[in-house]
């Protein structure tokens, strides 16, 4: 008789898309395979390679047409007619589903899981689902009604308590938000947020016990190798090259305060970020010369650029205290020095930092000649990053031995 834990994980997005949420679950699901659990992934993201584990669900066909789309809108066609009508068809795309999308972007996927569900016929003790975005609760609440078997949520950002860059409608949807929310934590058996300012908002304002929530932590991996790069690299270099990899979102995570800081120094700032990022960037004032901007690329490129190519990461905090930026643990695990820059007060970021002395906390007061002396003195002691402390607070392994799985 096989007793192996079955596992199904439920998520909208996952590889080949890059995200801070792929990317955890990633590194999660090969952890939980590694550990000898049989593991089953449902997902919305269509798969460039067969694996018999990774199942997609979803319509190929409209998933492409979108996906063109976008790509199309953001490339300089060889006419005019052409740019106004990709970018008028990307704003009627946008239109429909900040106004009637529920719960989010992902609504047709929804449907699909739906239109599938007795057709899902996998065989599972434990369901865990992902978000962002919010609607692969929905899915897994759809897969699971009749077997109830054991159900673990995995929140990203908020959904029905995000103050800005809602989900979707929260004129027409707030009450509908707020019920399926608050009925999928009441079903959930363990709900598991990224920091404690996240879970201490939600436990309030949906009543939930204390003994169903978890703090499983952002992850990254240490890498040796990756730090033996860290640690040679040439410090002494000018100008002082800072890196941004991920997304800026209005309302979220704004580059304007920190423009404005750097404007006051020599550093030179690397922007690997999406179009709309771009935009935003070039928005403000800037200098050029100081601000070079690049498309994104993937993690494993990041990584390799952040060790080798660059003095020190930048990291800009979310404007919602419930929020974490996401990329601030993998730039932590490099042993580069690490600038994260906050608006806010109740940053929660402000806790990791007392933790490691590569996270250096700047706001918009910050001395530049002390920021420079803090800067100096990690490079120095760059070899004392304390990889042991890391290994035990935000390793894969450290979160799934958090989940209730047995």
């Amino acid at each position: 008789m096989n007793n192996t834990k079955k596992i199904l994980i439920v998520t909208h997005q996952f590889i080949p898309h890059q995200s801070p949420r792929t990317t955890r679950w990633k590194l999660l699901y090969d952890e939980l395979i590694e550990s000898g659990y049989d593991v089953t992934v449902i997902t919305g993201t269509s798969q460039l390679s067969e694996d018999p584990n990774i199942k997609y669900i979803g319509n190929k066909k409209a998933s492409g047409i979108v996906k063109n789309l976008r790509t199309q809108s953001n490339i300089k066609q060889d006419s005019s007619y052409k740019n106004y009508l990709f970018k008028l068809l990307k704003k009627i795309y946008r239109f429909f589903y900040k106004f009637f999308a529920w719960p989010d972007y992902t609504m047709f996927w929804i449907f699909s899981i739906w239109k599938n569900r007795k057709k899902i016929d996998i065989d599972y003790d434990l369901i865990i689902s992902v978000s962002l975005p919010f609607s692969s609760h929905v899915a897994a609440y759809i897969i699971n009604k009749d077997k109830n078997k054991k159900w673990i949520m995995d929140i990203g950002d908020p959904f029905s308590l995000k103050t800005n860059a809602f989900e979707n409608n929260r004129y027409l949807y707030k009450s509908l938000n707020y019920y399926f929310e608050n009925k999928f934590y009441k079903k959930a058996h363990q709900v598991v947020f990224t920091h404690q300012e996240s879970a201490d908002e939600h436990k309030i304002f949906f009543n939930m016990p204390e003994n169903k929530v978890t703090i499983g932590s952002p992850i990254s991996t240490f890498s040796q190798e990756l730090f033996q790069k860290s640690v040679s690299f040439n410090y002494e270099a000018k100008p002082i090259t800072i890196g941004y990899f991920g997304v800026l979102t209005k309302g979220v995570r704004s580059p304007s305060q920190v423009l404005k800081f750097f404007q006051q120094t020599d550093f030179v700032l690397h922007w690997y970020t999406n179009s709309d990022s771009k935009e935003m960037i070039k928005q403000n004032k800037i200098d050029f010369n100081r601000n070079k901007l690049f498309d994104m690329v993937t993690r494993n490129e990041a990584l390799e650029k952040m060790v080798t190519s660059l003095h020190c990461l930048l990291s800009i905090g979310n404007l919602n205290p419930a929020q974490l930026p996401s990329k601030i643990i993998e730039y932590i695990s490099t042993g580069k020095p690490v600038l994260h820059f906050v608006e806010i007060k109740d940053d929660p970021v402000l806790e990791i930092a007392k933790e490691f002395s590569n996270l250096i906390v700047i706001d918009k007061n910050s001395n530049i000649t002390e920021v420079e002396q803090q800067l100096n003195n990690v490079f120095i002691n760059i070899e004392k990053f304390d990889i042991n402390k890391f290994n035990e607070n935000y390793s894969t392994r450290a979160v799934t031995n958090k989940l209730n799985i047995i």
